[in-house]
This record gives structure tokens, sequence and C-alpha cells, in this order.
């Protein structure tokens, strides 16, 4: 199986990579961003790296994005590219968001749908489409409205949109995924990434031995925390299934746990700060929507996939944090 990845510098792509790598030893990946490979992302992959073709790629520039998918003939697309949200970056330039996330997926999908050889497009999308929800408890189905309240999961929405129906026009099998709070290995500031996870801050907590800064609210407040690793493990699955997956996926925990509970299973300290000298600012008044937690039941049912335990996710992190020190700043 050939795999064309885009956005593959990306933390959960990373990870995606040498899962892929490790579950098929025939697996192929041509792996394709914006900026070049560093030598973590090359040793990331272990003894598979000789099965990977890096190459730079802007998803925004169509010729190219035809020619790279032409010439790599993959079995399988999975479009990671993705510009995340960031305030600053809303304000500054809202249409990069619409250039790389809205027009940057019609690209590689128009590329793909032109390939003889691709089957599948596995389109990633973001929980941000569900927005601020409208008070339903959860955990939220795929088939909840979509209320994206920020330029981010605007351009989600609309690229889901454009992923539907590049599959109703050339029947091409696109199924799509939605991502909660990720945390995991390979999560480090990039150009399209500037907002980091709770748990990489604990991680940091630990690789640095300083506590993370909280605002006090934060302390009370809940998240549907899932690491890379087991959403990697559900691409794989979807990657190699034969079968027509053109639905939704939401790939969360599925229920919420509160921050007190998420620090004690990091072992981290922690230490109350005002919301300009905090690391992290969670308002616990939000338990809805984008900040809601997830029905996974559609992922268990044609996937067979289950997030393991979250104990057993933080534990494998907080052991790669500790061997990949270089990753977490002095003061994350």
């Amino acid at each position: 199986m050939t795999v064309f990845i885009t956005g593959a510098r990306g933390f959960v792509m990373s990870v995606l990579m040498r899962r892929l790598l490790e579950s098929d030893p025939d697996c192929r990946i041509v792996a394709a961003d914006i900026t070049e490979p560093d030598d973590l992302l090359i040793r990331s992959l272990g003894e598979g790296a000789g099965r990977v073709e890096f190459r730079m790629l802007d998803v925004r520039d169509g010729h190219a994005v035809s020619e790279a998918i032409s010439a790599a003939a993959p079995d399988v697309v999975v479009h990671g590219a993705t510009v995340t949200h960031v305030p600053e970056w809303e304000v500054a330039d809202p249409a990069r968001f619409i250039d790389v996330n809205v027009m940057g997926t019609t690209r590689v999908l128009d590329a793909a749908r032109s390939t003889p050889s691709v089957r599948k497009v596995v389109h990633v999308s973001s929980a941000a489409v569900y927005g601020p929800g409208t008070g339903d408890p959860g955990p939220l189905p795929e088939d909840a409205p979509l209320l994206p309240d920020e330029m981010y999961g605007v351009s989600k929405v609309a690229s889901e949109l454009v992923a539907r129906r590049f599959g109703q026009l050339y029947d091409l099998d696109v199924p799509i995924v939605r991502f909660t709070k990720v945390f995991g290995p390979m999560e480090r500031p990039s150009a399209s990434r500037a907002s980091m996870s709770l748990p990489f801050h604990l991680a940091s907590a630990l690789v640095n031995g300083h506590p993370t800064a909280l605002t006090e609210r934060t302390s009370r407040a809940v998240g549907d925390w899932v690491s890379a690793v087991d959403v990697a493990d559900a691409l794989v699955a979807l990657c190699g299934d034969t079968a027509v997956r053109s639905g939704t996926y939401n790939l969360a925990s599925g229920s919420f746990v509160d921050v007190p509970e998420l620090i004690d299973l990091f072992g981290a300290d922690v230490v109350e700060a005002p919301a300009g000298g905090a690391a992290v600012d969670m308002d616990p008044d939000l338990r809805d929507g984008k900040n809601g937690c997830y029905s996974v039941q559609r992922a268990a049912d044609d996937l067979g996939w289950r997030p393991r335990d979250l104990r057993t996710q933080v534990a494998e992190y907080v052991a790669w944090a500790h061997d990949h020190p270089e990753c977490f700043p002095a003061r994350a």
C-alpha cells in the first residue's frame, strides 16, 4: 500500500506515519509538507524511514499538488495539511484559513480524483466544526449541529462540504475524521500550530522540573483528551479498510476527564497564575460543542476502534517526553 500524506510534519500525521510503517512492512509513504522534515521526525520513523519519501509541497499550489499525487500513484491520500486556530492569526490573515483549509482541500481532492490508483481520500477535519454547541450534554454524535464560531471552524465545515461533494461527483471514497483534544508524541510548535495542549504543558513540567502555571478556573474545567497514537491507529484502520467509508468519524475518548484528574495522571506540579501569566487558561463553563465530549460509537462499529485507557495513553506520552526533552522549551 502506498499512502500520500499532506501536512506530514504535523504531530498527528507524524505519529500516523510511524504506525503505518509498523503495521504494514510493505507500506510506502510519500510525506508532503510545506517545510522540510527535521531530524526528530526522521528518527521517529525508526527502521521504516527508508520507505518514506519526503516532498516539500504547498497545498495552495494546484499544479504542484497534482504533479505530486500523480507521480506518487498512491492507494490512499490522507489530507492532514491545515492551519489551526490562533486568535492572532485569524485577525491578521483570515484569508489564510480559506486558502489552506478550503482551497488546499479542493486541490488535493481534484488531484486525487484524477489519479487512477487512488481508492480513498481520508479528510482530516476538527471538532471545531461544532462551535459553541447547543447545550447538549453529549456525548455528541457526528450528526450534531455544525455551528463554527471562528475562521478555523468555518474553514473546516466548508472543507468537509467540499470533500463530500467530491465523493458524490466522482464516486470517491472520502471518509472524514474529526479530532478533539489530541495530545501526545511529536506535539511541538510549528508554522501551522502555535497553541499547545494542556498535556503538552504538563509533560513540559515533568521534563524541565518546573510547575505549569494554570489559571484558577482551569482547575474546574474538563476535556475529552485522546492520544495521537490512538487517533493514528484509527486512521491506519481507515487506510487499510477496503469497505466504502464515506461517513464522518469522531476520534476522541468519548468521555470527560476533569483537569485535576488529568494532572494526577501526569503527576505534574502546577501553580496558579493570572490569565496573562498562565500557560493554560480553560473556561469551566465550556462543556459543549467543540469543547464537549464526543460519541465514538461509529468508529467502534465500523472500524473496531476504541481508545485505550487514558492512564495508559498518558504514561506512554510521559515516557516519550522524557526521551525527547528537545521538544519542550525550558518555559513552555
